[in-house]
């Protein structure tokens, strides 16, 4: 049998047991089978804070089952005790009791208990007869292993509690929660410090029930003259408030704070404090060397996770902010990592570009560019990333519809106070409507170069011609057949450039709207039959077959006369111009619902598909056919369409290509026509013989005016020249002048001036003033009818109509304007 010590023999020479038991260097507790105590170690005594008197003698339930202040606990060590003692009187045999708390009173401190954890083994002591006399009860203490412990699963249970939490205060509030169980502490507070206003705010704090809370603001210099310390990075430990030195002083305070012993635990940063870690009891206590090495443990990883998790929701507070300012942008906006990973799209995004959520991150948005601009982009990108460099381009994103239209893409980088790039961000503007215009702007300005080439050349065939005519003439070698081919030629070509300029003007008053429209009742077969025989000669000339086809029943417009017949005509004679000699035009007028329509038909050199859209557009003239004879400035097409639409109508135009041909459709609204009473046929105009004038021509060309002046002389009239206003004003025999041809650019006092001159002198008042002027505007008109002109002629002026206009003065009878 197992003895855990050999039978002690009685005898004088024999130690005394009680001091032997006494001097045991370990806790022991001897006891008699009913379990009285009758030895006890020193060691014992000491580690359970009792007098010898308190246990010899004594029931060891008696002993120590009322004296702790903690039945729950206590009742079950006792229980435990109970169990292993009678297991050693069963089976003679040792018997090793789990851990057990049994708490036990503080030193003057009444009724003031203190956690321990022991580790207790009974033994029995045998008799000769293996009769169990004794039995020995050892405990050690292992409080502080027991501690260590609970200090490791402390640490795991704060990981998994911290695992699932994202909100500070819940992060400080769990960690706060386990330090203080496992300490057996009445409050843990959690403070963080402002430097700048010297305040502690305290939030949250765990307590104990009937403790109060500390949460709120606090001057730091309430806590004691041991702030320095902390300040200092120094943890400051208190074991009693009512002994300690440092907080005697305010120990009333601590106790009505509950707080009679703590520990103070500050966080320190880049030397600066930045939190505090308090724990305290209500009762004071030894706060052992792993109590508080727990506490800065516990204090650290509480201020690092509460901070990160406050870093993280400023994070998603500012994202959230990010995320509503982009969406409010009328722009897509979209943002990268530093590598140029894209992360982010607002909504602007998705919507514009249909595709799904998330699609389109990391390098799916190249997939979304036309491809044609796929490979241009990335490059660009890529020099960006490598160089730090604005990311700039246009290019064609596909649009939720499929179509792709042009963009602005630009990302600028965002940097770290040390200058690294940390992120780009970026947008894209729809510049779709931009491009387009921009691009027509460019074609239009091509298309303006190209015709203001085609003008000079237009304006310098005329010259070529005038100017070997007029050498011509003045050889005087020359017999009359020759000089009559020759002035033919230059009255011709003159008439071709006045023709080429009036076009200039026509198409600038229309397209700017300053065209007002004389609208009558109008045949258009008369019209049409009127826009034939201008275009006749042309026809005619390139050997065309004109095929008319005309309707049965009348087709009646409102409109004004000259600017149809003008359409009409320009169409034949595009028709003419554009058709190799010998070709084929048709000329179709029909009544189509309520509308008239005119169709010009040729088997010519059509049009290409891509100048069809534009054919109507300013400056626009396709391929000329070699046959250059007839010119033109391509400006007639732009009049057709502004003519037909001032009168409600509209012009369409086809071809099936290059070499196809082309067709015209000027489309017309009819008009409900009453008919009206016969009218009588208006009277012959009767032309006055033309009789021998006094004119005075002021012009500050000379040639100009020395050409006028002989023309006028050939007709037999008396003609004085004048260089400007002042020198005709000087003139005696103003009075006996019948008419002056006046210019309007005088130098000095101008045509207008001079003009209101005459009328207001009586001696001139009844002339005829007639201007010949470059100036043919509207308002250039208009300013010398109200400068009391009678005629206004824009040069160069047909010199019949001149004449003509001279054959009605009649003495000093004035003609009508």
């Amino acid at each position: 049998m197992h003895r855990l010590c050999p039978r002690i023999p009685m005898s004088d020479r024999t130690p005394d047991p009680g001091a032997v038991f006494g001097a045991l260097p370990a806790p022991y507790v001897l006891l008699t089978p009913d379990f009285t105590i009758v030895l006890a170690s020193d060691a014992f005594l000491r580690a359970n804070g009792y007098e010898r008197a308190q246990l010899i003698g004594r029931n060891v339930f008696a002993a120590f089952g009322t004296l702790p202040d903690n039945p729950q606990a206590n009742d079950a060590t006792m229980a435990n005790l109970r169990a292993s003692l009678h297991k050693v009187l069963e089976t003679k045999a040792p018997d090793a009791m789990p851990v057990q708390r049994y708490d036990l009173p503080v030193p003057g401190h009444p009724g003031e208990l203190q956690q321990k954890y022991w580790s207790p083994v009974n033994a029995p002591v045998l008799d000769d007869a293996g009769n169990v006399t004794y039995i020995v009860h050892h405990v050690k203490d292992v409080t502080a292993r027991v501690r260590g412990n609970a200090r490791r699963d402390a640490l795991v249970r704060l990981t998994d509690a911290w695992r699932d939490l994202r909100s500070p205060r819940e992060i400080v509030l769990a960690g706060l929660a386990i330090l203080g169980e496992l300490l057996g502490a009445s409050r843990v507070s959690y403070g963080r410090y402002n430097e700048a206003t010297d305040t502690l705010y305290i939030g949250p704090d765990w307590c104990v029930p009937g403790v109060p809370s500390l949460e709120g603001t606090a001057r730091l210099r309430e806590f004691g003259s041991f702030v320095d310390e902390m300040l200092e990075g120094l943890a400051v430990v208190v074991g009693d408030v009512e002994q300690d030195p440092r907080t005697v002083a305010h120990a009333e305070a601590f106790r009505r704070h509950h707080a009679l012993s703590f520990v103070d635990m500050p966080v320190i940063e880049q030397g600066q404090l930045k939190s505090i870690l308090v724990v305290s009891d209500m009762v004071p206590r030894q706060w052992a060397t792993g109590d508080v090495a727990l506490v800065r443990e516990f204090a650290e990883r509480i201020r690092t996770t509460s901070e990160r998790a406050r870093s993280m929701e400023a994070l998603a507070a500012s994202e959230a902010k990010f995320r509503s300012i982009t969406n409010a942008m009328p722009q897509m906006v979209w943002s990268t990592t530093a590598d140029g990973w894209h992360d982010y799209y607002n909504q602007q995004w998705y919507e514009y570009t249909g595709v799904p959520s998330g699609s389109t991150d990391g390098a799916g948005w190249n997939g979304m560019f036309h491809p044609d601009d796929r490979e241009r982009a990335w490059d660009a990108w890529r020099h960006s990333l490598a160089t730090g460099d604005v990311y700039e381009i246009q290019y064609r994103l596909r649009h939720r519809s499929g179509e792709y239209r042009w963009t602005l893409g630009r990302a600028l980088p965002v940097r770290d106070e040390t200058g690294r790039i940390i992120r780009w961000m970026g947008t894209c503007t729809d510049i779709h409507s931009q491009k387009l215009a921009e691009d027509a702007l460019h074609e239009a300005a091509a298309r303006k170069d190209e015709f203001l080439a085609m003008l000079a050349h237009e304006l310098r065939n005329p010259l070529a011609p005038i100017g070997t005519a007029a050498q011509l003439l003045k050889t005087g070698l020359a017999d009359e057949r020759i000089r009559v081919a020759a002035s033919d030629i230059i009255i011709r070509q003159v008439r071709h450039m006045a023709h080429l300029v009036d076009d200039l003007l026509d198409v600038s008053r229309v397209t700017r709207g300053l065209v007002q429209l004389n609208r009558v009742e109008l045949d258009m077969a008369d019209m049409v039959a009127s826009a034939v025989e201008q275009a006749l000669p042309l026809i005619e000339e390139r050997r065309h077959v004109l095929e008319p086809h005309m309707p049965d029943v009348p087709a009646t417009v409102l409109g004004d006369r000259t600017r149809l017949v003008q359409v009409i005509a320009n169409l034949l004679n595009n028709a003419a111009k554009y058709t190799p000699p010998g070709g084929r035009i048709a000329l179709y007028l029909d009544i189509v619902d309520s509308h008239a329509r005119v169709t010009v038909r040729d088997n010519g050199i059509g049009i290409a598909p891509s100048l069809l859209p534009h054919i109507f557009d300013l400056f626009i003239q396709g391929e000329r056919n070699p046959d250059r004879a007839q010119g033109g400035l391509g400006l007639g097409l732009t009049l057709v369409k502004s003519i037909v639409s001032l009168h409600g109508g509209f012009v369409m135009a086809h071809s099936d290509g290059a070499g196809m041909g082309s067709e015209f459709t000027v489309t017309l609204p009819l008009l409900d026509k009453v008919p009206a009473p016969a009218q009588a046929a208006p009277a012959a105009v009767h032309h006055p013989a033309v009789r021998p004038l006094s004119l005075l021509v002021v012009e500050d060309n000379p040639d100009a005016a020395g050409v006028l002046a002989e023309l006028l002389r050939s007709e037999g009239h008396d003609v004085a020249v004048a260089e400007d206003a002042e020198t005709a004003l000087r003139r005696a025999d103003l009075a006996a002048i019948d008419a002056f041809i006046l210019d309007i650019g005088l130098p000095g006092m101008d045509g207008y001036t001079l003009a209101r001159h005459l009328r207001a002198d009586p001696a001139t008042a009844g002339a005829t003033l007639l201007a010949l002027t470059g100036y043919g505007q509207p308002s250039d008109r208009a300013q010398s009818h109200a400068a009391g002109f009678n005629r206004h002629f824009v040069k160069p002026a047909d010199p019949a109509e001149l004449l003509l206009a001279l054959q009605a003065v009649n003495g000093r009878d004035a003609i009508g304007t």
